[in-house]
C-alpha cells in the first residue's frame, strides 16, 4: 500500500513529528467526518468511533466522531481549545484505494473532495479555531450507497486507527 506525507515522510513518520512537536498542556483533538451510508465515505467515522473506545482512559486527547457535520466538529472544538487537530476523513485524490495522506488543512485545495457541504478551512476561521490542523486522508474505493467500507479501506483505517493508539498511549 502506498502512503504519502508532508516534506516526503511516510505519512506515520509525519503524524509521529507532529504530535511530538505539538503536544503540550492543551489536549489533542481527533475528529471522524465522513458518511457512514456512503460505504468508504465513512471511514472516519470509523477510525473515530474506535478511537473514542480505546483513547477514553487517555488524558490530553479528545475524540468527536462528527459524521458529516463539520459545524457540530468546530463546536466541539471550540470546547476543548485544543493545541493540535488531527480530522480523519475519505479523500478523492486519485490514489489506490486504501491509501492514507497525511496534509495541513490549510495545503488542502478546495472543493477538497469530501461530502461536506461547508469546508473545514471556512467554518474553523469562522469559529476562531486556530490549532494546527492536519488531514489524515484515506483514498475511497467507493463511496455508493451502502453501508460498510471496502476492505482496502477497513484495512487502512484500521493502520490508522492502531498507530493512534500507540502514538498517543505513549507506547
Amino acid at each position: 500500500m502506498a502512503h504519502e506525507a508532508i516534506g516526503g515522510l511516510a505519512w506515520r513518520d509525519s503524524l509521529t513529528r507532529i504530535i511530538e512537536d505539538l503536544r503540550g498542556e492543551k489536549p489533542i483533538a481527533i475528529i471522524g467526518l465522513g458518511n457512514t451510508l456512503r460505504r468508504d465515505d465513512g471511514v472516519g467515522v470509523y477510525v473515530a468511533s474506535r478511537l473514542k473506545n480505546l483513547l477514553r482512559n487517555v488524558s490530553g486527547v479528545e475524540v468527536i466522531a462528527a459524521e458529516d457535520r463539520v459545524d457540530y466538529a468546530a463546536k466541539e472544538l471550540e470546547k476543548v481549545n485544543p493545541c493540535l487537530i488531527i480530522v480523519v476523513d475519505a479523500m478523492e485524490f486519485h490514489g489506490v484505494p486504501g491509501e492514507i495522506r497525511v496534509v495541513r488543512l490549510e495545503d488542502v485545495e478546495e472543493p477538497y473532495a469530501y461530502t461536506h457541504r461547508i469546508p473545514m478551512k471556512t467554518i474553523f476561521k469562522l469559529v476562531g479555531i486556530e490549532a494546527p490542523t492536519y488531514v489524515i486522508g484515506i483514498q475511497v474505493a467507493s463511496r455508493d450507497f451502502g453501508e460498510g467500507l471496502s476492505r482496502e479501506v477497513e484495512v487502512a483505517g484500521d493502520e490508522v486507527i492502531e498507530f493512534l493508539v500507540k502514538i498517543l498511549r505513549g507506547g
